[in-house]
């Protein structure tokens, strides 16, 4: 089979991976079911372990060796951005708001302050297309804060979580983007140094970890910790390394509207007309700078 249709299929995949981690947490958290839900502690345990051990195949001396050379400051550094408190604040956020709202805010939350970090550390300018991005990203998020206010005050505290969460995210890709070291090396060692995390986090905060079925916490450590913690970076660097960092990022746009539509069939959450414009600004603003990128290309191949 074709190596590019291979990586298509592969970013493809992903955009279904993150839609099930969206929509399954946001089951496990919510009272869909008749027996005692999962909590966020527990979702971020089962997340740090099932991905963790996940891991343990795949990695040699020199993946631990490279990860250890960044030095423990560093290390310190990536493992609050990226590890435990990462999954621990979405799904905190998840308790909160539908998980389209998460979909969409997460990944245009990094673009935004993407570009903003950007313009900060290294004077990089925002270009028209870029302002554009931003502009609907903003837009999006602002409905959304409108229709927090409106129909859904409970769901605002949660929207406002996962923009954090997505601005600590854009710090962490660009703390990490010019760091010579293997993206498996980096994961990994950051979920291994969640470990000792989870136990204070399970003494201190609530879990029903032992009164959630057996079904519900093997479904989750393979929704959250296999699939979503560990098989996505495999497919999203594959499909970066054959299609294009930029042409890979596309897929993104594909999360929040999955997303939307299985929570719509799984969870009821069917999405009102200022939801839905507010998902396809964002959407679109995700989207924008790969497709302007690709857009240049096809122009100078034409040439």
């Amino acid at each position: 089979m074709n190596i590019r249709l291979l990586a298509i299929l592969a970013g493809l995949s992903t955009i279904g991976i993150y839609a099930l981690q969206f929509v399954g947490a946001r089951f496990s958290l919510t009272t869909q079911g008749e027996l005692a839900r999962l909590t966020s502690t527990d979702l971020t345990i089962l997340r740090i372990f099932a991905s963790g051990l996940f891991f343990l195949p795949f990695l040699r001396k020199r993946h631990v060796r490279a990860f250890l050379n960044l030095g423990w400051p560093r290390i310190i550094l990536l493992t609050a951005l990226a590890g435990a408190p990462y999954p621990f604040l979405i799904n905190i956020g998840l308790g909160f708001t539908p998980a389209a709202h998460a979909a969409a805010i997460l990944p245009s939350s990094v673009v935004l302050f993407s570009s903003i970090l950007g313009l900060l550390a290294f004077k990089a300018p925002i270009s028209r297309h870029s302002g554009i991005s931003l502009l609907l990203i903003g837009t999006g998020m602002a409905l959304f804060v409108c229709y927090d206010l409106i129909y859904n005050p409970w769901a605002l505290p949660g929207d406002l979580i996962l923009f954090m969460v997505g601005a600590g995210f854009a710090y962490f890709s660009l703390t990490v983007r010019d760091l010579e070291i293997d993206p498996l090396a980096v994961t990994a060692g950051i979920v291994w140094c969640s470990w000792p995390l989870t136990i204070p986090m399970f003494l201190a905060m609530p879990s029903n970890l032992f009164a959630a079925s057996m079904a519900e916490i093997a479904s989750q450590a393979i929704i959250q910790g296999v699939l979503a913690g560990a098989i996505a970076l495999f497919l999203t660097t594959f499909a970066a390394r054959h299609l294009g960092s930029q042409t890979a990022s596309l897929f993104l746009v594909g999360i929040p509207i999955t997303t939307a539509l299985l929570g719509a069939l799984a969870l009821g959450e069917l999405p009102i007309p200022l939801e839905i414009v507010a998902l396809g600004l964002m959407a679109i603003g995700i989207g924008l700078p790969a497709t302007r990128f690709l857009w240049a290309q096809y122009k100078t191949a034409r040439r």
